[in-house]
């Protein structure tokens, strides 16, 4: 059995809190969450002795920009994180069978009508002084790849739906998040239902970060 297929069966390659650290080149589909709630989506990590190397990922998650305010951001780059600076909550491998889920979700159901947006944009966030809510302006809308930020965790989803309350409900979902002890789980919904207050952050991932 290669290493990343005994990975796929433990998943995670880095854990800043259960002191967990797989070394290695890792292939497949690659989630790394930043401390500061950034993440970053690869297809490929090198982990060896104090660092990870992403040769090529996707960076999302939102920057300042004066005091007041934040938007969102998406940008493709080279990554290389030095551990002893502790900018890495954890760096995961998402298990064949939740990934397959998601895919047959994805190309399986067809809602007409979505709303695919040209550049990644903040659809919620609340994060003290920063606050951004744009649900009551899509309410009733689709809109295609939401990434949503929720406690102790992130959703990555096919579209979310804006119900007529204005609360998000996303459909094909793959959650990744700890549980009560802090263990790292990755699981697949077909549809999750969520109180906009339980929500941290959404951001609508735009056309053109997919596509690079």
């Amino acid at each position: 059995m290669s290493l990343n297929e005994k990975l796929q069966e433990k998943f995670i390659i880095y854990d800043s809190v259960k002191k967990i650290k797989e070394d290695g080149e890792f292939t497949g589909s690659i989630i790394t969450k930043c401390k500061n709630s950034n993440i970053i989506f690869s297809d490929k990590l090198i982990s060896k002795e104090n660092c990870l190397e992403i040769p090529k990922g996707l960076m999302v998650g939102f920057k300042p920009i004066d005091d007041f305010k934040k938007e969102a951001f998406s940008k493709t780059s080279q990554f290389s994180i030095n551990l002893d600076q502790e900018q890495i909550d954890y760096s995961l491998l998402i298990p064949k069978a939740e990934l397959e889920k998601f895919d047959q979700e994805r190309f399986s159901v067809t809602f007409p009508y979505s709303i695919n947006l040209l550049h990644s944009a903040g659809l919620l966030l609340a994060e003290g002084k920063y606050k951004i809510n744009h649900l009551d302006f899509f309410k009733g809308e689709i809109l295609k790849n939401p990434i949503a930020l929720i406690s102790r965790g992130i959703c990555i989803a096919d579209r979310v739906v804006i119900d007529q309350q204005g609360d998000p409900i996303f459909y094909g979902i793959l959650i990744i998040g700890r549980d009560v002890n802090y263990n790292l789980s990755v699981s697949y919904e077909s549809i999750l239902n969520l109180d906009d207050i339980l929500i941290k952050a959404i951001i609508i991932l735009g056309i053109e970060a997919i596509k690079d």
